[in-house]
């Protein structure tokens, strides 16, 4: 099934309109949740709508919440985010951040009273595409155990980073840094398929390729040492810099709809025409890329990509043809639009 983002915007306004946000803030939100599907990453896409708009009906996210700024200082900011959407937040903080690197050449961020943010791509392609590289870090609630332990103590821990790009769009690395994301093992265990070794261990410790054994166990880094360490950076920069809740004591994204999440983002913007020409910045990255992409590939490569150039063709193949949904999303969208009391007629399907 497919649909146009017009529709699974305006309907994803709807279900946030009657879960209590309205306006720009909803609009906004739904631009985040969309553009995820957009991109090809349609499990941080509309597949969510349920869960936020619980979020926000259940009051255990503060929907009136704005930022605030805690500090004095020109380039380097404490943030209170007040139990605000993610989104907003990021948004908000981010709009700072550009105004500053404006006038001092960059400023950063450590967030906290953080929610859940989406894609980090969404916020670092947002100030990239305002000729700023952005930075956009998150910690998470646990699921992903260090190297040598047994128990989940980090989360996935995501981190983002845009560069504007003349030909590319911009050059977008979005990625958390466990193996792999905890719902294809959910997937795997739901289809009776064992997982490979080395993406999760059981409650044991030991490696394990039964996703039952892995949901009780814990996720591991990708790169072993590598992403454990990579994870541990973002963790510190999130949350003792700003104050908000190390990931072991987060609270639940999906089932906890009683306590604040309390997450810490580590938010940034570089304003490269305070260091060079932009134009030229733009002929000189362009210039990078096209060598790599013009260098010999292996056997049976036929591209080879820049990080982010496969959801940017993703997006411009949803712009052409619509977004496709599966049948059980699908499903759940029109269950949701039923306890909402929103016409499940507003998901009209592509012809």
């Amino acid at each position: 099934m497919r649909f146009s983002t017009e529709t699974l915007k305006g309907f994803t306004i709807a279900i946030l309109s009657k879960a209590g946000y309205e306006g720009a803030d909803a609009a906004l939100f739904a631009d985040s949740l969309i553009a995820a599907n957009e991109r090809g990453v349609a499990s941080h896409g509309i597949t969510r709508l349920r869960t936020y708009a619980k979020r926000l009906a259940s009051g255990v996210v503060d929907k009136d919440a704005h930022i605030e700024i805690l500090n004095s200082a020109d380039t380097f900011l404490l943030v209170d985010g007040h139990n605000a959407m993610g989104v907003r937040i990021c948004r908000e903080t981010l709009d700072v951040c550009m105004a500053r690197a404006k006038k001092h050449g960059t400023c950063f961020a450590a967030v906290r009273g953080g929610n859940h943010f989406g894609t980090g791509a969404f916020h670092a392609l947002y100030g990239a595409q305002q000729g700023m590289i952005t930075f956009a870090l998150s910690n998470t609630s646990p699921c992903v155990a260090p190297v040598g332990g047994r128990q989940a103590i980090l989360g996935t821990n995501p981190m983002a980073v845009a560069i504007p790009s003349r030909k590319y769009g911009a050059l977008v690395l979005d990625m958390a840094t466990c193996t792999v994301a905890q719902g294809k093992v959910i997937l795997a265990g739901k289809e009776g398929k064992k997982i490979p070794l080395g993406w999760a261990i059981g409650p044991d410790g030991a490696p394990t390729d039964d996703p039952a054994q892995a949901l009780k166990g814990a996720m591991l880094p990708f790169g072993g040492p590598k992403g454990y360490g990579i994870s541990l950076i973002i963790e510190v920069l999130c949350s003792a810099l700003s104050g908000a809740f190390m990931s072991p004591d987060t609270k639940s994204f999906w089932n906890d709809f009683e306590n604040p999440q309390n997450l810490g983002f580590f938010l940034g913007t570089m304003d490269i025409a305070q260091l060079t020409d932009y134009e030229t910045f733009l002929t000189r990255a362009d210039e990078i890329y096209d060598r790599i992409k013009e260098s010999p590939r292996a056997p049976g490569v036929e591209t080879i990509y820049i990080p982010g150039e496969i959801e940017k063709r993703s997006e411009e193949k949803a712009a052409a043809e619509g977004i496709e949904i599966g049948q059980g999303v699908y499903q759940d969208l029109v269950l949701l639009a039923q306890e909402y009391g929103v016409d499940a007629g507003l998901l009209q399907e592509m012809a």
